[in-house]
Parts: C-alpha cells; structure tokens; sequence
C-alpha cells in the first residue's frame, strides 16, 4: 500500500505554535487546559514507554480552543510528545488548514484534536483523533441521561451538565489511561515495538 502523502514538510511544520504559545494564545480557555494537563501527567510506566521512542521527530496537532475534546486530551498529547526523545510538537488551528483537516477526517467528521506523528523524513507513522474509545462510550451514556433526555427549553442546562459529567469522568484518570494505550498501540504496531511473547 502506498504512503498517504500528509501536506507536511519542515517549512510549514515551523509556522505552527508550540505546545506553550498555543496555551497563551487560549484567552479565557486556558485556566482549562492548564488544569487538564496538570491532571493528565502520565504513569511512570507510560512515561518510560514514550521515553524509549525515538522514531517520532515531529507531532502535528489539529486543535481548535472551543472544543471540549482539545481541552481534555490536547494536554495529553503534549505530555506524550513530551516524554518522547527529540519529538517537537505544533498545533495548528483546524478551520485555517482545510488540507490537514480533511487528510484526517473521522468517518467523515472534521474531529479534534487530531495528532498525528511523523520520522525525520515526514512519513507518517500513525496518527490519532479525538478520543478514546472508552470517553466515545461514557459521553454516550451521558448524554443520553442528560441532553437526550432535556426537554426543549432545558437544552442548554443539560449541555452544560453533560459536560460537566465528562469532565468528572476525565478528573478519575482512566478515560486519559485509555488514551494513552490507543497512541501507545498505534506506535508499537507501526514501529515494531510491542512486546514479545
């Protein structure tokens, strides 16, 4: 199968932001973000996975600062990219890079964030979208207890509660766990780097 050719090189990768100057542009989302990533670090296990890959060179995020997901799971992101030797992370903003956007649909929604993880000569090694399949599943189940069940003029509170619930359920730890795994395997299965039996 032939390599998907990302529209990606060095010279467009340098004009995206930094994990830090994507926080300080965030305005009055980052007071967010800044708590997701202090609550998202990763296990000492986690950690010393990503430390031990040294494939990944660049990290590519598609973000967006109104999206609940970008605020819940790009600190996430960062902290992989973070742990793992020499990768440089830039976030670009979804709606402003139409190409990269639609490169990475999601059964043909425009989800976010995306990350998507890249050697020194741009292949593409693998890529993850939005969120876990765990967090798919528990917003599930929330929504249908909170806004699929709120009548009309009650829309907006249960929104807001179903969001509320969310964000609970990310503060336990596991829904980021679950993340985490499914980057893991997506590296371990494009490197070879999954454990031998």
């Amino acid at each position: 199968m032939a390599q998907l050719k990302i529209p990606l090189d060095a010279q467009r990768f340098s004009k995206g932001l930094t994990w830090k100057d994507y926080m300080a542009q965030m305005g009055d989302t980052q007071a967010r973000t800044e708590d997701y990533y202090a609550k998202s670090v990763l296990t000492d296990d986690e950690r010393k996975f990503f430390g031990g890959v040294n494939q990944v060179k660049y990290a590519m995020m598609l973000a967006e600062n109104w999206c609940g997901d970008v605020h819940r799971n790009s600190p996430l992101i960062a902290h992989v990219c973070e742990a793992m030797q020499g990768c440089e992370l830039r976030v670009f903003f979804r709606d402003k890079e139409a190409d990269l956007r639609d490169t990475y649909l999601n059964n043909g929604y425009q989800s976010i964030p995306v990350v998507a993880f890249f050697d020194k000569d741009w292949n593409e090694i693998g890529h993850w979208i939005e969120r876990s399949h765990a967090a798919t599943g528990k917003a599930a189940q929330i929504r249908a207890k909170t806004v699929d069940v709120a009548p009309k003029e009650q829309a907006d509170a249960a929104m807001n509660e179903m969001r509320k619930q969310v964000g609970e359920a990310y503060a336990g730890g596991q829904l980021w766990r679950a993340a985490v795994q499914e980057m893991r395997l997506v590296l371990e299965n494009r490197l070879g780097l999954a454990p031998k039996k």
